[in-house]
């Protein structure tokens, strides 16, 4: 072990600056995982440009999930995901995200694995204009990657998953091809495996679409879970397809 780095994220009378023992990271450091590259720097403050928690997920798309597939990745952050998906064959990727940095940060993530962005598109902007633009111009995906922070505000407008989760489902619909997936997504301790299960189905169910649940992950093994704090095992991931 060459460094520890501690990040402070909750209330606390701490400074905010990076706590580490050892050497300082170098920028970026390079993290391999599932035999793809991704550039994080850990002196950035929280955002270290990779959530390690969702490796088995990205793992999916590597081996073979987004194979010959057009993928979309809303609230895209660095582009994790649709590195990924390049990665397990995906004939194209789009990654959506509100915020400027992501831009750079997703040129990087495909730099550093030897990707041109000729089939791989990046867009800042916010998620649900997004949408609006691709139903007006008639895209289609076969894969659509939800995974959105669980709270967001944009100018006057709030995102939280609790209420609003399954807005993103109705919304992907439209442009999800037929036997397209989702892989539904989120880190909110506040909402349960069933209800998370519920908000997704419902919005299927409301849209008179048929679907199944292919699969479901929750925190891989090296993250560690108290069986007695359903809170604790906050992961919820399910991959659905449109029947």
């Amino acid at each position: 072990i060459l460094g520890i780095y501690e990040k402070n994220r909750f209330k606390s009378d701490l400074p905010e600056s990076n706590h580490y023992v050892g050497k300082v990271a170098p920028e970026p450091l390079m993290v391999k995982e599932n035999n793809v590259q991704y550039a994080t720097y850990l002196n950035e403050g929280w955002m270290t440009g990779i959530f390690l928690d969702q490796h088995e997920v990205r793992g999916r798309l590597v081996d073979g999930l987004a194979m010959g597939k057009r993928v979309l990745n809303m609230f895209s952050y660095t582009g994790a995901f649709s590195v990924a998906a390049a990665f397990g064959g995906a004939s194209s990727t789009t990654s959506v995200d509100l915020a400027k940095r992501s831009l750079e940060k997703t040129k990087e993530q495909f730099a550093v694995n030897g990707f041109t962005l000729e089939n791989h598109k990046i867009h800042v902007m916010d998620t649900f204009d997004y949408f609006r633009y691709a139903k007006k111009k008639g895209l289609q995906y076969d894969v659509i990657v939800l995974d959105p922070p669980s709270f967001a505000r944009n100018g006057k407008k709030v995102f939280t998953v609790a209420k609003n989760y399954g807005d993103l489902i109705t919304e992907s619909l439209p442009i999800l091809a037929d036997k397209g997936m989702i892989v539904a997504s989120t880190n909110a301790s506040n909402v349960t495996v069933a209800k998370f299960k519920k908000m997704i189905e419902k919005s299927f169910q409301a849209a008179h679409v048929k679907y199944r649940l292919i699969e479901s992950y929750q925190l891989p093994a090296d993250f560690v879970a108290n069986e007695k704090y359903e809170e604790s095992n906050y992961l919820k991931v399910f991959i659905y397809q449109k029947l």
